[in-house]
């Protein structure tokens, strides 16, 4: 048995040997591995490194930089081409790998800056990531092959470790039977124990963040209540303290830590809180303070549910320290109205008490002097920084605070009556906000104070004119009580109202003037003042409707105030607004109007101000002269022209016959009249001036054309009518052979001829025009035979075979008037050989235009003198001929007869030529009805513009 052990021992030992040989192989075939690896790194630097030069000459780096990033790229090419590995790579992968390299090698940094090396370096780019992706192929197949081979040498050893394992088996089996059990038994309890300590970790970790969040909210809440305005405090079940925040603790003089435990009745003297009647309870109490004193306060008590209160403070030092103001101020309303001096000298000291200063005073200026109308205290050394504030407070008319100096104006009949000002010392703290309301308020007492002193200085003076001013005055005065029983109805709310006093008085001014819309809400703000809350319309100027006694609602403007009587009184100073509301909107209509007139213009506006510059500009305007509004406004007068003459044609500052017009050279060419206006107001006083400018380009071209036509018209009559006039005088007053008065016959007659066929086509253009084609007999026409029939009518004598028609059989019919288009197309033929006078051809081609199938096209096309663009330009003009040279007859009516033919058929006419080669005419039918043409003002269609012959 030992025998046979030991030959399995050796066995084993043989083939252990044996597989760690083969082994040892494969790992040095692994090593191999990390050789090509390394070379597909070299492979990947290549393409990095190539990438990177493409970026430097992309962002155009230094030349120094470009050098050394190149010299490097140029080095890893030749060590990637060198590798061993690439003997690997497949042959696509080896050439790109080679080309690349040798491009890298013959890059340099001028060649890089150019499109070429740019090309270049991109290819070599390419190639390098071609050849790294070759290499990685490669790569995964070693890696691939080695993974097999492992995964052999990992069965083997596995099997060899298993045959170990049995052969050791049998001898150590018992021994370790066991000891097995005993370490299995100890890493059961291991695995338990480590077990329960995680879970103990957990557990303490959840714990520890518990209460860290749980600190963080009582931090917060500490945080919190600390920086409260207000006291707070917190109780425990016997009535001691828990927590104080910091504004309590310091209000009552303690240490926040020395007042924690100890009962808070005996420290603050607050009443227990019987929680089971009253869960919350607010409550004033009197704070009691270090030194015996006292503080009044607000206390709201809240139960808490296991036991003790917490408390809020709210000090009311200030609240009862303003009802004090107050109740001070209102007491100034039992001095006589007409003792203006008490008044203020009581203002004075109401402020004196409420501001805690000893200066102040009323400040006037009597013809120019200072003088201190009342004053409190005013030593000299305070005087010069009263008075210096006062008169701030004068030149600006707005509140002084500066310096431990405050003041107001008081304003009476629309103007400064004074400054009521205070001084505090130097060590005092400054003016709060609320002292500068409160200041605000005793000015606006002042300023009652000082109308009713001037109502009744004016009452006094003259009782009948002030009852004559009353009476003829637009305002009324009503005063109710809180219910809102009127109190007093003066005349002009007789007047306003159409109610007499005695029936007014004593009545409810809701069921009296106030509308039924807004009554309900006119009692609850009733209400809501008698129960003490804040008015939303007193100390206010509103604009409201109101009822007359007949029941007709109007506009009012209402601004009510509170009188310090006890019970309270009302006054409302009511003005009927109806008239100045209508003229507003009558003024905001006209406004309107004129605004949309002055932007909606065709015609330009330029509105001068007083000083002469520019205040408005119409869009009109600036769309004429191509200007924009920044480079108008401000202007004055000669900038104005300075900038007219910049955008005139500098050759044609005005028009010939208009010295009012401006010709402009852009944003296009426009002739343009110019008129200027003065603005002046009611009174005649110059409020500036207008100018308006109305674009008269199309009347100067009518009158341009007008004058051309007429010297053209009496040229092209005066000839014909001159030789009639002469050989009829000739034949008159002589007697000649039979042969020469027969020529001079026939001369008469042919100019007569002449005149005859000008004065036709006048009379057909005039006619066309007129009527704006509605006198066309359009249907729908074959063109072949139309064409054919002017060919025949209008081509010479013997010369039909220069004359070539195409017109296909397929055309479809055109609607036309077949005779307007037999004088429009023999006109175009005749023109054809006129102007060809070396016997060239003519050519009449008909199609569809192959740009819009809608269309039909004709051209007539000849080969003769041409003409030049100018020509070209104003072919179609009236009495314009290109030939001035008299050689070739005609009128220069033509062609304007052809195009408004067209017009009236709804179609076009356009004409290219070029001098010596000939020209072609091309007519243009809609294959749809034309439809009719609108009229101008003047009665004249007016068709598209073309370049004309």
């Amino acid at each position: 048995m030992a025998s046979l052990s030991t030959i399995a021992l050796v066995v084993v030992a043989i083939l252990t040997v044996a597989s760690f040989a083969v082994t040892f192989e494969r790992l040095n075939r692994v090593a191999n591995v990390a050789s090509v690896s390394i070379t597909g790194w070299a492979y990947a630097e290549f393409v990095r490194l190539a990438a990177d030069v493409r970026v430097q000459v992309a962002r155009k780096a230094a030349t120094d930089d470009l050098e050394v990033s190149l010299a490097i790229l140029q080095s890893k090419a030749l060590i990637a081409s060198e590798e061993v590995f690439t003997d690997r790579l497949d042959a696509q992968s080896y050439q790109a790998l080679m080309d690349a390299a040798r491009a890298v090698q013959e890059l340099d940094v001028a060649a890089l800056r150019t499109p070429a090396g740019l090309t270049s370096l991109e290819r070599a780019l390419d190639g390098a990531q071609v050849a790294y992706s070759g290499a990685v192929t490669v790569l995964g197949r070693q890696r691939s092959a080695i993974a097999a081979d492992l995964r052999t040498a990992e069965w083997t050893l596995s099997i060899l470790a298993l045959l170990l394992a049995l052969s050791t088996a049998t001898a150590v089996r018992q021994r370790l039977r066991g000891v097995s059990h005993a370490l299995t038994a100890e890493v059961a309890r291991s695995r338990d124990a480590e077990a329960a300590r995680a879970q103990l970790e957990q557990t303490a970790a959840e714990l520890r963040l518990a209460k860290r969040e749980l600190q963080q909210e009582r931090d917060f809440a500490v945080q919190v209540m600390g920086a409260m305005g207000e006291g707070l405090y917190v109780t425990d079940a016997h009535g001691r303290f828990e927590y104080v925040n910091p504004i309590l603790a310091q209000t009552v003089g303690q240490d926040t830590a020395a007042l924690i435990g100890q009962p808070v009745a005996g420290i603050l003297n607050v009443p227990a809180l019987d929680s089971a009647q009253a869960p919350r309870v607010t409550l004033e109490h009197a704070l009691p303070l270090p030194g015996g004193r006292s503080m009044p306060t607000q206390l709201t008590l809240v139960a808490r549910s296991g036991g003790g209160e917490i408390a809020v403070i709210t000090d009311l030092t200030e609240t009862r320290r303003a009802e004090a103001r107050l109740r001070d101020l209102y007491g100034v309303t039992s001095l006589p109205q007409d003792d203006l001096t008490s008044t203020v000298q009581r203002l004075l000291e109401v402020g004196q008490q409420a501001f805690g200063t000893g200066i102040g005073a009323y400040v006037q200026w009597l013809e120019g002097t200072v003088s201190a109308t009342a004053q409190v205290n005013v030593n000299p050394g305070a005087a010069p920084q009263l008075y210096d504030c006062a008169g701030r407070v004068r030149d600006l008319g707005i509140p002084c605070r500066h310096e431990g100096v405050m003041g107001v104006p008081v304003m009476s009949g629309g103007g400064l009556h004074g400054v009521l000002i205070f001084k505090r010392p130097p060590d005092a703290p400054p003016f709060s906000d609320v002292d500068d309301d409160f200041l605000k308020l005793l000015g606006q007492w002042l300023e009652q104070a000082v109308e009713r002193r001037h109502a009744y200085d004016l009452l006094r003076r003259s009782e009948e004119r002030t009852m004559a001013v009353i009476r003829s005055s637009l305002d009324a005065i009503i005063t109710s009580d809180e219910r809102g029983v009127i109190t007093e109805f003066n005349p002009a709310a007789e007047l306003i109202f159409g109610v007499p006093r005695q029936d007014a008085v004593g009545r409810s001014m809701a069921a009296l003037i106030i509308p039924e819309g807004m009554q309900q809400a006119h009692e609850q703000g009733m209400a809501r003042m008698r129960a003490g809350g804040v008015s939303r319309i007193l100390g206010q100027r509103l604009e409201l409707r109101a009822r007359r006694g007949t029941g007709e609602e109007f506009p009012v403007e209402l601004s009510v105030v509170r009188l310090p009587t006890d019970p309270p009184v009302y006054a409302g100073f009511i003005r009927d607004i109806t008239q100045r509301q209508a003229a507003e909107t009558r003024l905001r209509e006209r406004t309107t109007q004129l605004d949309s007139i002055f932007t909606v213009s065709p015609d330009g506006f330029v509105t001068f101000g007083a000083a002469g510059h520019v205040v408005d500009v119409n869009p009109a305007f600036l769309a004429l002269t191509g200007t924009a509004l920044d480079d108008v406004l401000g202007l004055d007068l000669p900038d104005f022209e300075r900038l007219l003459r910049e955008r005139s044609d500098a050759a044609r500052p005005g028009v010939a016959g208009m010295p009012d017009a401006l010709q402009l050279a852009g944003p296009e060419r426009r002739v343009i009249k110019r008129a200027t206006r003065p603005m002046r107001a009611a009174n005649g006083d110059l409020l500036g001036q207008v100018m308006y400018f109305r674009d008269i380009t199309h009347e100067a071209e009518v009158s341009a054309m007008k004058s051309q036509f007429m010297s053209t018209a009496a040229h092209e009559l005066r000839t014909p009518m001159t030789s009639i006039y002469g050989f009829t005088e000739l034949l008159l007053t002589r007697r000649l052979d039979e042969a020469t008065t027969r020529d001079l016959l026939e001369t008469i007659h042919r100019q007569a001829g002449r005149l005859i066929g000008l004065l036709g086509e006048l009379l057909d253009l005039a006619r066309i025009e007129a009527r704006a084609g509605q006198d066309f007999d359009i249907s729908a026409q074959p063109l072949r035979p139309l064409i054919e029939g002017a060919a025949d009518a209008f081509t010479p004598a013997g010369h039909r075979h220069r004359l070539h028609v195409q017109v296909p059989a397929t055309l479809p019919p055109v609607p036309l008037d077949p005779a307007k288009f037999h004088q429009a197309l023999g006109n175009l033929i005749s023109n054809a050989f006129k102007y060809t006078p070396g016997g060239g051809s003519v050519t009449i081609r008909a199609a569809l235009d192959p740009q819009d199938p809608g269309h039909a096209r004709i051209l007539v096309e000849d080969h003769g003198i041409g003409m030049t663009p100018e020509h070209a330009r104003r072919a179609f003009e009236r009495f314009y001929r290109a030939d001035d040279s008299g050689s070739i007859p005609g009128t220069g009516l033509g062609l304007s007869l052809v195009q408004e033919i067209m017009h009236g058929h709804g179609g076009d006419v356009t004409l290219h030529s070029v001098p010596g080669q000939g020209t072609t005419v091309i007519l243009t039918f809609p294959l749809a009805p034309p439809a009719p043409r609108e009229s101008t003002h003047d009665g004249t269609a007016h068709p598209p513009a073309h370049p004309d012959r």
